[in-house]
Formats: structure tokens, sequence, C-alpha cells
């Protein structure tokens, strides 16, 4: 069972949504590259391995899945649930102040990361009884710490529009120029905010759009959904699609 919530409107700009996934036996499940970055509790009442270092989650606690770079198979146990925040690329950040790319296709220990969040938000999902109950714990911890405006953040937020409005065609230099930075002040704070490098996050745009357009435009050709989002030729969409998603694109009808 896969559900998800959506989050509070003074909340929109950083969290994408609070989503649960619940678990009666044993399952397969690919994870794909989708920019954003997530904070995960275990609320079932046995522990669970997370990550390819396969840390050992105890029930009721918390990590942190930074930004992925490639697709991750994972093993689910039977009986296990998970809660997680899905925040928007820079949500995590603005929130914890935390850089990003420490935890880049990482799976950290909340408690590692911020020690506040961690004496806080677990005894607060312990106690809540429901689902629901347990989500609203999470929104209000987060609407009494709202981030205050940033000036640099918000360039960053408008260089990710720009990425997306051109499906990753973008080059790191002209969203410098747009955002009145070098181009290695530009990169510095992108990497630090979302936790990969603007190249890096303009490639998983346009693995995201192309996957879109596969499934929405049936008859569209390889070649021509290759060369309309930037890629060389066929074989180059290829190669990105088995790196990023870990299947042909062909695969994505």
């Amino acid at each position: 069972m896969y559900s998800t919530f959506q989050p509070h409107p003074l909340l929109v700009a950083y969290v994408d949504a609070y989503w649960v996934s619940m678990t009666t036996q044993f399952s397969q499940q690919r994870i794909l590259p989708d920019t954003c970055a997530d904070i995960i509790f275990n609320i079932s009442d046995q522990p669970v391995a997370a990550g390819n270092n396969a840390i050992c989650i105890a029930p009721n606690t918390a990590f942190v899945v930074g930004t992925m770079t490639a697709f991750r198979d994972i093993n689910r146990q039977g009986n296990t649930g998970m809660l997680g925040i899905r925040f928007k690329p820079g949500g995590l950040h603005a929130f914890t102040a935390l850089p990003l790319q420490l935890a880049t296709d990482e799976h950290l220990l909340l408690s590692d990361i911020t020690h506040d969040w961690h004496a806080r938000l677990e005894p607060l999902l312990e106690k809540a009884p429901s689902i629901s109950e347990k989500v609203n714990s999470l929104e209000n911890f987060l609407l009494q710490r709202l981030p205050a405006n940033n000036i640099v953040a918000s360039k960053i937020q408008e260089s990710i529009h720009l990425i997306r409005q051109s499906n990753g065609s973008i080059t790191p230099a002209m969203l410098a120029d747009k955002a009145f930075m070098s181009t290695r002040t530009f990169e510095r704070n992108f990497l630090q905010m979302i936790g990969v490098s603007p190249k890096t996050f303009s490639r998983i745009v346009r693995f995201m759009s192309v996957r879109r357009e596969l499934k929405k435009e049936k008859s569209a050709t390889l070649l021509s959904l290759a060369l309309e989002h930037g890629f060389y030729d066929h074989a180059h969409l290829t190669r990105e699609f088995k790196l990023l998603g870990g299947d042909n694109p062909s695969c994505w009808r």
C-alpha cells in the first residue's frame, strides 16, 4: 500500500508530499532519481535495513535519503511500514542548512545530521497512534520552523525553474549569468543546496521529461525524443536511461 498526502499551502515551496508505504510480504522495488531528498521514518515494530551500506533502522527511527543520481533496487521485508517527507529540491537544506552534497546517494541516520530534529521528531511520531496523526505531527513541526527568505536560495530556485523549462538543455554558465553569480559560485551554491551539480540535475530532469513523453506519446520515435531533449542520438538516450533508470527507454512505453 502506497499513499501520499499533500502539504500545507505554506509548505508547498519546500515539500513535495508526505508518503506512506506499507508491505505485508517481501517485495522488490526500483527507486528512480527524482531530484528530491527524503526524511524517512520506520513506523513498523521491527528494524529494517536501508541503503547500500545496510544501516539498521530501529522502530520509530528516521533516516535521510539524499538526492539520487542513479536508480536503486531495494528489497522490502514483510510487515514493514515507512513514512516519508519528500522535500522538493532545496527544501531539506532550507530547513536544516545541511550541505546536501554530504547526503547524495546516501542513507544517513537523522541523529547523525541534526540532533535537534532527531530528539524532537522521533518521539512525536512514536506518540501519534494513526498515520494521519503522524502526518499532522510532521506538518506542524515544519510549520513551526518555516525558513526565512534567502536571496541565494531564491536564485537557485529560479535556476531550477529554467532547467525544467528547457528540459535540462540550458548550460550552467547561462544559469550563473542569469543568477548574477560567477559560474564557480553558482555551482558551489547549487551543489550545497540541491546535493548535485547543475549538470547532473539537468541530466535527471531530461531523463524525467523523456519518461513522461514516452508514456504520453506512444507513437513518438526514440530518435525524435532524443533530439528534442538535447541528446546526441538514440544511443546517447539509451545509455542515459540505463544509467539513471536501469532499463532501455522502450521499456517505458
